[in-house]
């Protein structure tokens, strides 16, 4: 006798375990080509959606849309900003105002609010203000909060590798990447 274990049978933690599991292997599976990114685009378009990055769309394709239809998901809210310091002066230095904002806030079925970010493993490095912005997001906002926050850093597309060794010569680093 065979039972079929289903994503919602699991406990929170393990679910979200197998479906960022999930997520990595469809990942790995799709080749970065402009002819994907065209298919890529053309179906985003069908569904209505406008997406930043192929990152965020496979995850919308492979977590979001499946997690709708069951009915765990019941809101998905794609590039929400919170603001993480008002705007003001010191002296006279005007200190413009800190946001962070994220890819995806999903509100599950049982209450649960998950802040999910998707960024290339370029994208990470080339905004370097990112880690900080993120920190005082979790420490301002997702844990008095009770939110969940989930990072998923995908493989750099062909045109992030090329400007990676761009910045790598120009630095003056011969070494492969």
């Amino acid at each position: 006798m065979s039972t079929r274990l289903n994503l919602e049978d699991l406990p929170p933690r393990y679910r979200a375990q197998a479906e960022a599991q999930i997520a990595r292997r469809t990942r790995e599976k799709c080749t970065t080509t402009q002819q994907t990114l065209a298919d890529a685009a053309k179906s985003a378009g069908k569904i209505g959606k406008t997406f930043e990055s192929r990152g965020e769309y496979e995850y919308y394709i492979s977590v979001i849309l499946p997690g709708i239809e069951s009915g765990r998901i019941i809101k998905a809210t794609p590039h929400v900003a919170f603001p993480l310091l008002p705007a003001k002066e010191y002296g006279n230095v005007k200190l413009p105002a800190a946001r962070y904002t994220a890819d995806y806030v999903l509100v599950y079925a049982d209450g649960a609010v998950e802040v999910v970010e998707i960024k290339s493993k370029f994208t990470r490095w080339a905004q370097r203000d990112y880690i900080y912005r993120r920190r005082l997001f979790i420490d301002l906002i997702a844990e008095p909060k009770g939110y969940k926050f989930t990072e998923i850093i995908t493989p750099d597309s062909k045109d992030e590798i090329r400007e990676w060794k761009r910045l790598a010569k120009q630095a003056g680093r011969s070494e492969k990447l």
